[in-house]
């Protein structure tokens, strides 16, 4: 009796372990990174020039809405079978269009849609970027979002100690989440936060996935003893405070 059921048990966290595969920064999100519309660069004193770009803007600009938003309907409504045969172009992009057009706040279908002959979210888009890139959605309704106008109000510090809490409770369940950062000017972009550590003295280092950077490590940290956001330098962004907002949370926000 004993044996049966610690094998019960085991199968029970087996079935469990199955349902709640970690994300994978590698494996989880697009080959392709968004391009910027503007031209960054360092100038002598580290400080980043923005400037419009002399000549032809990059083909995939201005996507990083699309990217985050896709990141997250790939983890929650799609299942890659590499085990199932490839299916044709025009199939492939009417199940991204399918994807796409799910909201990121609802539940989805009822049973997850399939993604036939690949294994996950990079190799699919490897094989398949143009598809991508042309079915995930245009870039200038993003521009129009309900929620883009919070950036021109104060941002209170204890509702960045509420939106860390919502992270870390969020990510404690297995779901990640799609912040929106600013500082108005100076940035204005979309991340999808997928691990946290907590250290010793309070603080929460998040990190996220940026569609600017496809594939590299990068930390958006919560300082408990300010109450504040900071996000590393990048190319495009000196580092520093930033405001958080959640995003796709709700068909305003």
């Amino acid at each position: 009796m004993h044996r049966l059921i610690a094998l019960l048990c085991a199968f029970a966290v087996l079935n469990s372990t199955a349902w709640s595969k970690a994300f994978n920064l590698q494996t989880d999100t697009f080959h392709f990174s968004n391009q910027t519309y503007f031209d960054y660069k360092v100038a002598s004193n580290q400080e980043i020039i923005i400037a419009r770009r002399k000549g032809k803007v990059p083909d995939y600009s201005r996507h990083c809405f699309q990217l985050c938003r896709g990141v997250l309907q790939f983890d929650k409504f799609a299942v890659f079978r590499p085990d199932l045969p490839q299916a044709s172009e025009a199939e492939y992009q009417r199940l991204v269009r399918q994807i796409s057009r799910i909201p990121t706040w609802s539940s989805g279908p009822k049973n997850k849609i399939v993604i036939p002959g690949y294994a996950n979210l990079e190799s699919f888009s490897s094989a398949h970027a143009l598809t991508l890139q042309k079915n995930l959605g245009l870039w200038w309704p993003s521009y129009f979002r309900i929620g883009n106008w919070r950036i021109v109000f104060p941002v209170p510090r204890s509702g960045q100690a509420r939106i860390a809490q919502w992270l870390q409770n969020e990510l404690d369940n297995g779901r990640i989440r799609a912040v929106y950062i600013t500082r108005f000017m100076p940035i204005n972009h979309c991340l999808v936060v997928y691990h946290y550590d907590r250290q010793p003295n309070g603080d929460l280092v998040f990190l996220v996935c940026d569609s600017n950077q496809a594939k590299k490590i990068v930390h958006l940290t919560y300082r408990a003893a300010d109450r504040s956001f900071y996000y590393d330098r990048t190319w495009y962004y000196k580092g520093g405070l930033v405001s958080v907002l959640a995003l796709y949370v709700s068909p305003f926000f």
